[in-house]
This record gives C-alpha cells, sequence and structure tokens, in this order.
C-alpha cells in the first residue's frame, strides 16, 4: 500500500473575491443590464402597436386582436410565423382592442376581432380578412403587398 512518495496533494489555492467595490459594480452592471432588457422588450414591443405608422410609405398588415380570444392569439402566432420572411416588405402591426388607440382603430375600420386589415404604402386602405387564416393563404397575400408586386 505504500508507492504514495512519488504523489503529492496539491493544496487548495486561495480564492480572491471581488471585495466590497467589485460586488458593488456587479450589482450595478446587473441591474443596468436587467434595466435595458427590460426598455428593449418595451419600447420593440410599443413599435407593434404604434397605428401611426400606416401610410408611411410601407406596406402594413394590422391585426386586430383581442388578447383574451383564443381564436386571435392563433392567428397572432400565425402571422407572427411569417413576419420573419416578409418583414424587409411589410409592417406588422397589432391594434389591441384592449387599449383605447386598438378600439377606436376597429371602430374606425369597422372591423371586429380576428381581422386582418391590409394597407398600401400611402395608408390606402386595401381591403380586411376576417377568421383563422392559413399559412400558405397569408403567405401569398403578403406576397401580393410586397412593393415590388
Amino acid at each position: 500500500m505504500g508507492g504514495g512518495a512519488g504523489k503529492s496533494l496539491k493544496t487548495p489555492q486561495k480564492v480572491v473575491g471581488f471585495g466590497a467595490w467589485g460586488s458593488t459594480l456587479l450589482t450595478l452592471f446587473l441591474l443596468i443590464s436587467a434595466g435595458g432588457v427590460w426598455w428593449w422588450q418595451q419600447h420593440s414591443k410599443d413599435e407593434e402597436y404604434d397605428l401611426s405608422r400606416i401610410g408611411n410609405g410601407r406596406p402594413v398588415v394590422v391585426q386586430v386582436h383581442d388578447p383574451t380570444c383564443v381564436v386571435c392569439r392563433q392567428l397572432q402566432r400565425t402571422v407572427a410565423s411569417l413576419e420573419e420572411e416578409f418583414r424587409a416588405d411589410l409592417d406588422f402591426l397589432i391594434a389591441d382592442l384592449s387599449r383605447p388607440e386598438g378600439q377606436a382603430f376597429a371602430n374606425q375600420q369597422q372591423v371586429g376581432r380576428i381581422t386582418l386589415v391590409f394597407f398600401a404604402q400611402d395608408g390606402q386602405r386595401l381591403g380586411a380578412l376576417d377568421g383563422l387564416q392559413e399559412p400558405e393563404f397569408l403567405r401569398k397575400l403578403f406576397d401580393e403587398l410586397r412593393p415590388s408586386n
């Protein structure tokens, strides 16, 4: 059972901490980072509700959306699955019926929930589509909305 003469036990090295200043800086960094992420999420989320973007030189698809409606959320997921493909050419907006501006938009356009409203680059309404739609059908419609078409 000998044979241990060639082996040596390693002594643990001392772990150096941040100290009071390092901990404070790390906490401050984490708080600022979290705040930045929160602000970015709020800011980017608000853009999709900015209905004033209609008529600003890009075709627009507006979903009239009720967040309490299961079918509305299904339509939203379907549209979202196509957005990346068309984002370079189209703006995708939401008229949220739980917000006053969303309610006003729906009233002005005389549409209900589960509706997509299509606008040309100059803001002219091209039409509206009610109900849940298949992704391939929406892909064809979105493709027709592209400025090059």
